[in-house]
């Protein structure tokens, strides 16, 4: 009896867990191993017959000047792009934001409150009404550029083979400036007023407080935003997708998330699909070993 009880005690953590574990398995584990393995064959659909051929999807990606290599190096280049000019910007106008926020001014709860409102949004109506503020015709953002005299006739910013990705870019920045902020706000409050105070004592002006005080004691911080950013808009997917339809695929829109689905679901490429999605995947992986390795070694230094 008194075994049974203590075995029923223990195993109840984990039949609390189960349902748990058993979704994670059904939607994320189960999609993952799979999109590996479609990667090795040359299946055309989801429930398509698939045979297995190896690295030929990988080769293909790679080797040479047929469509399928331009397209996926134009791609890749432009998925780097993507990523380093959306991050640098949520980063600059997030330390911006933080540090005014992280000041004793009036009202400082509501504009807490409202700079995370981009987050708040759903990402299809935030791209929905970016797309009709870009509108050529009854867009905000031609009819006020024209009023003012920087441009003499409507811009079609997007939706088009050869729309830019700036406009997108845009975007980018200003869905991701409230967690950015949020991360460097509860950052900058851990640090001490009182080495603040010495600095000033000191004789440190405001410019010097910043980088000889804020930007080290941030840098941990700050490291670890990076890496959770760059994963997020790496494989960002949705701002791509509603803002450029699919009759208007161009190479200057085009990222890697966005190819695959291409491949994937438009093409009946399904395996090289998931091969680019495999590499996109190796990609991150790297960037996230090398830099755990170099805070982790900074870390032992600082010991």
């Amino acid at each position: 009896m008194h075994s049974y009880t203590a075995l029923r005690k223990n195993s109840t953590p984990y039949l609390l867990i189960l349902p748990t574990v058993i979704t994670m398995i059904i939607f994320s584990v189960y999609p993952f191993v799979s999109g590996i393995l479609y990667s090795f064959t040359d299946i055309k659909f989801v429930g398509g017959t698939a045979t297995w051929v190896g690295l030929e999807n990988f080769t293909r990606l790679f080797g040479g000047k047929v469509n399928t290599s331009i397209n996926f190096y134009k791609a890749f280049q432009k998925n780097i792009l993507w990523t380093v000019c959306v991050i640098g910007g949520q980063l600059i106008i997030g330390y911006i934001a933080a540090l005014l926020l992280n000041e004793k001014l009036p009202g400082q709860a509501i504009f807490r409150t409202l700079i995370m409102l981009p987050w708040a949004i759903p990402s299809v109506v935030m791209a929905l009404t970016w797309q009709w503020m870009y509108d050529p015709f009854f867009g905000l953002i031609n009819y006020y550029l024209k009023e003012l005299g920087f441009i003499k006739e409507y811009i079609t910013w997007v939706g088009q083979p050869n729309s830019t990705i700036w406009p997108l870019v845009i975007i980018g920045i200003w869905r991701g400036v409230p967690f950015l902020t949020l991360m460097l706000l509860s950052g900058l409050q851990s640090i001490p007023d009182e080495l603040y105070e010495a600095a000033k004592v000191d004789g440190a002006s405001v410019i010097q407080r910043f980088r000889y005080l804020t930007l080290p004691l941030m840098r941990p911080v700050t490291m670890v935003v990076l890496m959770l950013t760059t994963m997020w808009w790496w494989n960002s997917f949705d701002i791509q997708r509603v803002m450029t339809p699919v009759l208007s695929l161009g190479y200057n829109s085009m990222t890697l998330p966005i190819l695959a689905w291409h491949e994937a679901f438009q093409w009946k490429h399904l395996g090289r699909g998931a091969a680019i999605s495999v590499i996109s995947l190796v990609v991150m992986f790297v960037f996230i070993i090398i830099n755990a390795r170099r805070e982790l070694g900074d870390v032992k230094e600082s010991r």
